[in-house]
Parts: C-alpha cells; structure tokens; sequence
C-alpha cells in the first residue's frame, strides 16, 4: 500500500513539473518581432500585469489590440530615437524633472506611506472619542399631491377632510411621478429637497397632513409618514471610515515631521529681507517721459 501511494505522489510530481515546463514554454513563444526585439507571451503578460488595476479586465479582453499599441510604441520609440530625439535639450529636461518625480514619489511612499500603520486599538479608541462624527443624519419621510393650482388644492383637501385616502387622492390627481405610488417621496435629508417642503415637513408630526404649500413646482399637500432620529452608527459599520481618518492624520504628521527633519539635517535658511519681497507685487515700470 504504502508503494501504491509513493507511486502516485511521484506521478502527481511528473504531471506537475510537466505542467510547469509547458507553461514555460508557453510564456516564452515570441508573439511579434520588432526590429532586433522580441515580444514574448510573458513580455506581454508583464506588461498588462503594470496596467491600473481597474484597466486590466478591458486589456484581457483586448490583448491582441494591446499587443498593437504595444508594437505601434516600440515603433515610435525605435525611430525616436534614431533621429536623436532622446539627446535633445527640451526632451533631456523633461526625462530629468520627470525622473526626479518618479524618485521623489518612491521616496514619499518608503518614508510616509509605508510607516503609516493604525491598529485595531487605536481605531476603536478614536470611535469611542468621537462618536458623534458618526451619526446618521435625520430623515424624513413624506407623501404629497402636486397639482398646478391652489383651488384644485383646496379641492383636494375638502375631500380628505372627509375622509378619503391621501394615497387614493395623489394617485388620481398628482401631476407629479411620485402619483404612481402614492405620492410616497421617499426619505430624506435637510438640503436634498426644495427648502420650502424640507421645512414644511420638519414642522410636521409622523401621520399629520399640512396646509397648501406653494413652490416653484405647483401647488403641494404634504403628509409626514416617518422620521428617523440621528442614531450613532455601529463600529464595524464605520471601521473603514474611522481608518480612512487615522491614516490622513498619520500620513499629514509624518510627512510634516519628515520635512522638518529634512530642513534641519540640510540646513535650510529663508533669507528674510527677500522672502518679504515675494508677497510684494512688481511695480509696472513705466516709459520714460521724453
């Protein structure tokens, strides 16, 4: 048995490392030849593997017109090069402040980026202290019938007064798209609606119907069916907030502290009877007079 089972492992082996060299292979089949250069399957892989992650799935579905643009490149470069475009002072300038760029980025990032580390304890700590940064907002839940005049207003509410259903009353006469459910708008925060109305509806009891409002829509009766009170939002809810937060305040210390340190170790001085001048606008010289 136990002979059975090490041929089987030898075998799964064989098959893997068979499966490896094919994949070898693979990658390494030349797609195209530009010139003295080649392009291999893993040439491009590598390539679409650098492209931003919310490009790539695009690009998987487009390699062969990926492998185009990347031929139409290496063309256009090849032949700038050949004209000595790479040794011209304006291309030379701007290779050198993009490098520096790429340099200062990647040093950013080592010294800032990758230090910044928040813990759970630090992120529970700071929910604790600031609970109410955390608070949903207050909502408010209204129906209403919009019609274009103030009598057909009043119309409608005599037929409410005695006894009608507001639902029934927006579906059949509403000239608004809420008419189809009810004249349900949903709910809403203070600065997502007409002030007029959002006022209106915070003057109202859950269940009470008020006076004609007119706005620059028509003529509204207006029904409050719901308010919800601000409520502290759960920690696991707002978790990634709460992190989001720490890491702009760690990032903004270290960077401060970075540059300080930075100052002091090259010694920087500000000359202060010229930096003055800088706020200073420069006076317009003007012709002289003849």
């Amino acid at each position: 048995m136990r002979d059975r089972h090490l041929l089987i492992l030898i075998c799964l082996a064989i098959l893997a490392l068979d499966g490896c060299a094919k994949k070898q292979a693979q990658d390494e089949k030349v797609l195209a030849k530009v010139s003295n250069r080649v392009i291999t399957v893993k040439d491009l892989n590598t390539r679409i593997a650098k492209v931003p992650t919310y490009y790539q799935g695009v690009v998987e579905k487009n390699k062969k017109r990926y492998l185009d643009e990347t031929i139409i490149e290496m063309l256009f470069y090849e032949e700038a090069i050949r004209l000595g475009i790479d040794k011209d002072k304006e291309t030379r300038e701007v290779i050198n402040e993009a490098k520096k760029k790429i340099i200062i980025a990647k040093f950013i990032k080592e010294e800032v980026e990758d230090k910044i580390k928040v813990t759970e304890k630090e992120t529970k700590l700071y929910y604790d202290e600031h609970k109410d940064e955390f608070k949903s907002p207050q909502l408010w839940r209204a129906s209403h019938i919009l019609v274009g005049t103030e009598q057909e207003a009043k119309d409608i509410r005599a037929e409410l007064a005695k006894g009608a259903k507001f639902e029934d009353l927006a579906g059949k006469y509403s000239t608004d798209a809420t008419a189809s459910r009810g004249g349900d708008v949903g709910y809403f925060r203070m600065g997502q609606l007409v002030p007029e109305f959002e006022n209106a509806c915070a003057k109202l009891e859950v269940g009470q119907t008020g006076n004609i409002l007119h706005t620059q829509f028509g003529y509204h009766i207006i029904k409050l069916t719901d308010r919800k009170e601000p409520v502290i939002e759960d920690f696991e809810k707002v978790k990634p907030l709460v992190e989001s937060e720490l890491k702009r305040r760690k990032r903004s210390e270290l960077f401060d502290k970075l540059v300080m340190d930075l100052k002091k170790k090259y010694g920087v001085q500000i000359e202060e009877d010229v930096y003055k001048y800088l706020d200073t606008p420069e006076k317009v010289s003007q012709p002289a007079a003849n």
